[in-house]
């Protein structure tokens, strides 16, 4: 019951993991408090046997949101009726007969009450939260009316419904930011409204407040762009917040295959408070989950964290009889999805879907689909299901990481490039953070500029567990010339292996150019072979100082977050100096340390120092010879970035909604083969009783001659006594007359010879016949 008051106050929000700088770790303060010190509600009515519309009304009360409108209306100093509203609902629906969103009847219920109280200008944002491209009628503005919205409120209120995934504005390849609708639609309203649906999530474990917010931001590409809510959410989180938040939980949606195979249940609840990650800290307690159990969250709070002050009304005992993902499962699906490629054509084979509404684009696709979604669905009742899903998800998951691993070694071109947020708020840095990383590193160079240099000019050493390099290298070209089309800003993406980011300046000279930049920068393993014990790419975040002098250009770097742990150290300089003879001397210098993969934790190979050296020298040549061919070709115009933009990988025909290439062949013919794959398997379980025949045909000694049978031919006793015996099988002509050894011996070599043809012969024969069921689907249609 909403009277029900807990006052929770002076819980202080997490700074976050990061590399100390050169000062000390400081506290994070959030922005986003009511008033003051004034605490945040966070409000939670449930009542069993309740009406949805007047407990809405009964949240929004407990929660004041009339009160906080109020407050905003009055201080962007509009009129209530040029106040503009937007609300972004949950639309994640697959079958418009279950409740997988935020329930239509109640955002028109929030319109008509906005209305009431003179609220007028009032829109609902069409923003879907997950990949959906390989369906029909998922367009913009489609799914809303296929699910329940009029377009006008029961009391004939006419709301407009917009399209929040409009195209980027013009941007550069690391501006994450930009994609971010610009319009007055979601970051131009003057309040905007989340109302999430309170539901459990296959990867995430559950998908509230947070989660919804993916659905705001702009996708690039004929496919709509693969969404990635860990960048995605708490970049708007950050960037364009929502002023208030909603969680649908009249009618929830929970069971082990979260939104694959949503189950409904009568919760009678809803959850209303002014911060999304509060809303969700409680409607992850009313589930029984850890609020940092799904990553998109776990991020935010370490980033962000909780308000300072805040008080919980209501009651957040978890619901009786709900069901949660199990752990393996959302571990499968996270590795699944990290596949690239491969993880998103597998995005449509596990969805439940209402193929009236929703049919699908592709042929193969949907049988592949007729045969795992049903299992989604027997999750929390068939442990075989669960286990063939999670063994399912793993495989693709293994199978991803091999062609990532091929491409890594000998075909980089084919990966995709990243574009990923600052997780780190470098918002709390000072300039003097900036302005003390040269005094930061000068020990370091000092120390390592009495080593001598190698024949290929490297000098390294170790210090501390990290390797601390530097060489250098004179082009034969103007110095004058080589500024003005090699931008020192930006050395950081010219280096080997850079493989996406994004970078963020903070502070300009009076001549515009960037002297104080965060920079996020990611890496391939290095080694590049690394990839074959497990090792991650790496990932670090860092503040950089750039310097300009007429002779001298130089960026100093420092990291302070790895977003994925793999840097404990990547700190350095480069420097563009003018030589005597007027030519370009670049020089680098870094202090690294990266994690290594388990094998290098339980074989150390510090401990065998002529092995670990020559590994250093030869990875360190390598990458110094690839960021100075990098820095040669832009200065030449040339292209030198490995990989491909994700819009690059996109496919020119929409009708084939998977995307991209896959080793030189369609995504949508893997889905073909694998279909076919598919079709062969269910063949063979359908005919497992001939399966056994065959056995029985391939071992007839062990099949007809027991340890306890008394004869070969023995066979049953019936009721009356009576023994029944039938002719003992002689076996195939390949072993008959032979001992079991050789019989055994005879037998394989039989199925070495026989197979291949059986196999071929079945799987042209399953492709023969989903290709006229292909086409008779494709005739159907067209008629």
């Amino acid at each position: 019951m909403v009277n029900n008051k807990a006052d929770v106050k002076g819980a202080r929000s997490h700074p976050g993991d990061r590399v100390p700088t050169a000062r000390a770790t400081r506290s994070h303060k959030r922005g986003r408090s009511i008033a003051g010190s004034e605490s945040i509600i966070v409000c939670i009515a449930r009542q069993l046997g309740s009406q949805p519309l007047p407990l809405l009304e009964q949240v929004l009360d407990g929660a004041g949101f009339w009160q906080h409108i109020e407050r905003r209306r009055q201080a962007a100093g509009r009129q209530r009726d040029r106040f503009r509203i937007i609300i972004k609902p949950d639309l994640d629906f697959y079958d418009p007969r279950v409740p997988a969103g935020t329930d239509p009847a109640l955002v028109e219920h929030l319109v008509d009450l906005l209305h009431d109280r003179g609220f007028h200008q009032v829109a609902v944002g069409d923003g879907r939260n997950g990949a959906d491209s390989w369906l029909h009628n998922r367009d913009a503005l489609v799914v809303p009316e296929l699910v329940g919205y009029r377009f006008a409120t029961p009391k004939g209120r006419a709301y407009d419904l917009v399209d929040l995934q409009g195209e980027p504005a013009e941007t550069t390849a690391t501006d994450l930011a930009a994609r971010l609708p610009s319009g007055p639609d979601w970051s131009g309203a003057d309040y905007r409204i989340n109302f999430a649906k309170n539901k459990t999530h296959e990867e995430y474990g559950f998908a509230l407040c947070l989660h919804n917010l993916a659905g705001v931001v702009a996708r690039a590409g004929p496919a709509g762009g693969m969404p990635c809510p860990l960048d995605d959410c708490l970049e708007v989180l950050r960037r364009a917040p929502p002023d208030f938040n909603l969680i649908d939980g009249f009618i929830s949606c929970h069971g082990g295959a979260g939104q694959r195979a949503p189950q409904p249940m009568e919760t009678h609840t809803f959850i209303a408070s002014a911060d999304a990650l509060l809303a969700d800290w409680a409607g992850a307690a009313k589930m029984g989950l850890d609020p940092y159990a799904s990553a998109v969250n776990s991020v935010a709070l370490k980033r962000i964290g909780l308000p300072q002050q805040y008080e919980i009304i209501g009651d957040l005992t978890p619901y009786p009889l709900w069901r949660n993902v199990h752990p393996l499962l959302s571990h499968a699906a996270r590795l699944r999805r990290q596949a690239d490629d491969l993880g998103r054509i597998a995005e449509p084979w596990l969805q439940t879907v209402d193929r009236e509404c929703f049919p699908f684009k592709d042929f193969y696709n949907d049988r592949i689909n007729s045969f795992l979604a049903p299992l989604m669905g027997q999750l929390d009742k068939n442990p075989r299901s669960l286990g063939m899903i999670v063994l399912f998800n793993y495989a693709i998951a293994k199978l991803g990481a091999a062609i990532r691993s091929q491409y890594t070694l000998f075909s980089k071109g084919k990966l995709r490039r990243r574009v990923a947020p600052l997780e780190a708020d470098f918002a709390t840095y000072d300039p003097a953070d900036y302005t003390a990383i040269p005094g930061y590193l000068r020990p370091y160079e000092e120390i390592l500029a009495g080593m001598p240099a190698n024949r290929t000019g490297l000098r390294w050493r170790l210090i501390d567990k990290s390797v601390l390099f530097s060489c250098s290298h004179t082009f034969p070209i103007a110095f004058d010339a080589f500024t003005h089309k090699v931008d020192i800003a930006q050395s950081i993406q010219y280096m080997n292996d850079y493989i996406g980011g994004s970078t963020v300046a903070i502070r300009r000279d009076r001549r515009k150019r960037v002297i104080h930049q965060a920079e996020r920068n990611i890496y391939l393993q290095q080694p590049n072979w690394m990839v074959l014990f497990g090792g991650d790419v790496i990932d670090v975040e860092k503040l950089e100082l750039i310097d300009y002098q007429p002779d001298r250009q130089a960026i100093y770097w420092r990291t302070v977050n790895s977003p994925n742990g793999s840097g404990l150290y990547d700190d350095g300089s480069v420097t563009f100096q003018r030589s005597g003879a007027g030519q370009t001397t670049v020089r680098i210098f870094a202090r690294q340390q990266f994690s290594l993969p388990l094998f290098f934790h339980i074989f150390d190979v510090n401990l065998l120092p002529t092995i670990r050296d020559p590994i250093i020298e030869n990875g360190y040549a390598t990458f110094f010879a690839g960021t100075v061919a990098n820095l040669q070709a832009r200065y030449e115009g040339r292209d030198f970035r490995i990989g491909q933009d994700s819009e690059a990988t996109a496919a020119p025909n929409s009708e084939r909604p998977d995307g991209g290439r896959l080793g030189g062949e369609r995504l949508g013919d893997l889905a073909r083969y694998l279909a076919t794959a598919v079709s062969a398997a269910a063949e063979l379980l359908r005919h497992r009783e001939d399966v056994a025949n065959f056995g029985t045909w391939l071992f007839p000694a062990a099949a007809t001659a027991p340890a306890s049978a008394p004869s070969p031919g023995f066979q049953k006793i019936d009721r009356d006594g009576f023994r029944h015996f039938a002719p003992a099988p002689g076996g195939s002509d390949y072993i008959e007359g032979r001992g079991d050894d050789q019989a055994t011996i005879a037998g394989l070599a039989a199925i070495m010879r026989d197979a291949p043809d059986f196999v071929t012969g079945l799987v042209d024969a399953v492709r023969d016949d989903l290709n006229r069921m292909a086409s008779a689907a494709g005739n159907g249609a067209a008629e």
